[in-house]
């Protein structure tokens, strides 16, 4: 793991979120999409530099992660 526990946001990674938020729009609604949905707005939290949840140690609760 890097020293650093900063993450950087080049335009490449965050083109592909917005391909992921695109791509979420077309899945029909059910399971997968709540947790696609979930696993995007973590990840656009993160990108927006929010403190992520026990500093991003653990999973915090009510949240979807892929797995």
């Amino acid at each position: 793991m890097a020293k650093s526990k900063t993450i950087r946001v080049t335009p490449n990674v965050q083109k592909c979120l917005e391909e992921l938020s695109a791509a979420i729009k077309s899945l029909p609604a059910g399971e997968n999409k709540k947790r696609a949905e979930g696993a995007v707005s973590y990840l656009s939290r993160t990108f927006k530099g929010k403190p992520q949840t026990g500093k991003g140690r653990t999973c915090p609760g009510g949240t979807f992660f892929i797995r």
